[in-house]
């Protein structure tokens, strides 16, 4: 393991880690609304969603096209 890498890891377990929460990635055969949707019921309860990204693309021959939607959040407030 390399020092930076055995640093990071140490850091992240006493705490130090971003305010950020996490995210969320989901993908569609049927369309972009479908794919965010299936993101957006992965995100916590009371969590604030802060950025959205959707995407399409083709998967093997002709017009097979997938969709791929992330989506962020913040931890809501601890009491």
């Amino acid at each position: 393991m390399s020092p930076q890498l055995t640093l990071l890891t140490v850091l992240l377990g006493m705490g130090m880690a971003p305010a950020l929460a996490g995210n969320a990635t989901a993908e569609s055969i049927w369309d972009r609304q479908s794919a965010r949707q299936q993101a957006l019921q992965q995100v916590p309860t009371g969590a604030t969603v802060s950025r959205t990204s959707c995407e399409e693309f083709s998967v093997g021959r002709g017009d097979n096209s997938r969709y791929r939607c992330t989506v962020w959040w913040n931890d809501p407030a601890k009491p």
